[in-house]
């Protein structure tokens, strides 16, 4: 591990639950973001793969999926 790293996980340690989280929601969506467009380039893009996607995509703007506050609310007895 880079010292670089370790100092990041010092700090990340260091942070109320609230920064946390707040934290948790931004990396997600940069590294969703990222991940996802890293796929699509690489992937082989056949009709099955694109379809797929474009369902994706439409759930998305249509808000069907679960933001990280609402995963914790039914996850929290």
């Amino acid at each position: 591990m880079t010292q670089a790293l370790y100092s990041a996980i010092e700090s990340i340690n260091a942070l109320s639950l609230e920064e946390k989280k707040q934290l948790w929601r931004i990396l997600d969506n940069t590294i969703t973001e990222t991940i996802a467009q890293s796929e699509e380039e690489n992937w082989i893009e056949d009709d099955e793969a694109i379809a797929q996607i474009q369902q994706v995509r439409e759930e998305y703007k249509k808000g069907e999926y679960v933001t990280f506050d609402q995963y914790l609310a039914k996850k929290s007895p």
